[in-house]
């Protein structure tokens, strides 16, 4: 160690790799666990301490004595200071390898799952390790004017003019995206801070699914880190034209997918500019969602007349349910016959869907399509009910429903229960019952002879609410198969339920390469009395 006046520094060799993206060892003087970052399992490395608890330390590596085998160069100029991939350094086989010994790890500790080994299944690596994603988000930076991402563990930011772990569509926008702001962005109203000093930012969403070609782009207002709702949009006449509907104002516009076409562009700029340059309201705060499609074949067309639902809309719908198995209020609902407005179009399996602007879909679409196959193997070919708990845009419920009876799809957001439906609508789906909810609220008041088969859990990061875990459990349903983006919560929600559920199956589906997140797809039977 060094002095009390300097920055800590130690050697040490590093033994493990932590859920967190950090390699794990101990310093040799005071046997204190040291988090290290970016170390490899096996190296020795030189660390300089950046903060301590009673129990553990934080560093970074400055000094690689002995370099794992694994250890490759980053192919991003941004790696190490941006905040968005944590192993870039790792080669991948390696990188798949660690997730699946974490897997195991946090199965065992946490989840009191005494043989691991004879459970986990291998782990299926990501087709694609790099250009994955379908969609990727971004701040503006106001010092360049650009799009950027936030630096590692800091809210400042990092101008970034391509990302190697987004697809070549974005990458493609991207180059779009900055030169329009170069020339615009000091047409943006500034944006305020809030009463603890919070600086507001604004927010670019980028999605482009190479499946179908089709390519948003969704400029957000962010109000202390929460989304503010759209209120006032352009003025009547300008290129994006606003549209009266339900008491309400839509705006969206479309250009075309050629940025270097100075025929097409320059008009659709100008008109971007104005509509930018309107997104405040009388308090000089944002007020956000501007949604620019950019076609595949060029085409110019224009949201509110192609798509046309509003948010309003969105929310009627999702609250017409339609089907009696829960006691839920319903409504006509004709304006929402209508596709969500702004909704981008991907492609999984063989089922195109719907996804609205702010919807969540799955990022890699490519594993996604390996997830779709494990948990294919893990379902009945023919059964009465399906019960999809975290449905989002209906990605599980649409997927799985030619093999069951009946499908309920729960989803408190309004927006992806909206897509959902449309998708359903359009492809001529009858038997998937969407209802906007939270599944602990909604199991509960499903009549107790309509007994679902399987439910496919796929929460958020914190896991399965206790009240979802608890009704599972009191009604013991056959077969869950759980869609986990954590171990941590994954491995505590399996001991909640081991009472009545056996661990049966566990893998790995590797949907975001570079990172240390880790996707799995777990199987729980039934304990038979």
């Amino acid at each position: 160690m060094s002095n009390e006046n300097e920055q800590p520094t130690i050697k040490l060799r590093v033994a493990d790799m932590a859920y967190g993206g950090d390699a794990v060892g101990r310093d040799p003087e005071t046997g204190m666990t040291v988090f290290a970052w970016p170390a490899i399992q096996g190296e020795e490395v030189g660390v300089t301490v950046t903060g301590r608890t009673k129990t553990m330390l934080r560093a970074v590596v400055d000094d690689i004595v002995e370099a794992s085998p694994a250890r490759v160069t980053p192919p991003c100029p941004y790696f190490g200071t941006c905040g968005g991939c944590q192993w870039q350094h790792i080669e991948y086989g390696a990188q798949v390898e660690f997730k699946h010994n974490i897997l195991r790890s946090q199965l065992s500790r946490l989840g009191g799952i005494a043989e691991p080994d004879a459970i986990l299944q291998p782990a299926l690596p990501s087709p694609t390790p790099y250009n994955y994603r379908n969609t990727s988000h971004f701040a503006l930076d106001p010092v360049s004017s650009s799009l950027a991402y936030y630096r590692r563990e800091t809210h400042k930011l990092t101008p970034v003019v391509q990302c190697p772990i987004s697809n070549e569509g974005i990458n493609r926008v991207m180059t779009f995206v900055n030169g329009l702001l170069a020339e615009s962005y000091s047409d943006v109203a500034p944006l305020p801070t809030d009463a603890r000093g919070v600086m507001h930012v604004w927010k670019v969403t980028i999605r482009a699914s190479e499946a179908t070609g089709h390519t948003l782009i969704i400029f957000h207002a962010l109000a202390g880190g929460a989304e503010v709702r759209p209120k006032l949009f352009p003025r009547r006449g300008s290129r994006i034209a606003a549209r009266e509907t339900s008491g309400q104002k839509d705006v969206a516009s479309i250009v075309g997918d050629q940025p270097e076409a100075a025929q097409v562009i320059p008009l659709h700029r100008r008109a971007i500019r104005r509509a930018l340059g309107n997104l405040s309201n009388a308090a000089g705060m944002p007020s956000a969602l501007l949604a620019i499609e950019v076609m595949a074949d060029g085409t110019i067309n224009r949201l509110g007349e192609t798509r046309g639902s509003t948010n309003a809309a969105s929310e009627a719908m999702a609250d017409a349910v339609s089907g009696g198995l829960l006691a839920m209020p319903r409504g006509a609902a004709t304006e929402a016959e209508k596709p969500p407005i702004g909704a981008w179009i991907e492609r999984l399996g063989k089922q195109t869907y719907w996804v609205g602007p702010t919807a969540f879909f799955q990022t890699n679409t490519p594993a996604a399509e390996l997830m779709l196959r494990e948990i294919q193997q893990h379902l009945p070919s023919k059964m009465g009910m399906l019960v999809d708990a975290h449905a989002g845009v209906g990605t599980f419920a649409l997927a799985f429903a030619s093999r069951a009876r009946h499908v309920l799809a729960f989803e408190p957001d309004a927006g992806a229960v909206n897509s959902g439906q449309w998708t359903a609508r359009s492809s001529h789906i009858s038997n998937v019952e969407f209802h906007k909810g939270t599944a602990e609220a909604l199991l509960p008041q499903l009549a107790g002879e309509l007994q679902p088969q399987v439910i496919i859990l796929d929460p958020p990061r914190n896991g399965c609410h206790p009240a979802l875990i608890a009704e599972i459990a009191r009604r013991k349903i056959p077969r869950l198969v759980y869609v986990s983006c954590d171990p941590s919560t994954l491995a505590r929600d399996i001991k909640l339920l081991s009472g009545t559920y056996k661990l049966t199956s566990a893998r790995v589906v590797d949907v975001f390469p570079q990172t240390y997140h880790i996707e799995t797809v777990a199987v729980l039977d039934l304990i038979e009395p």
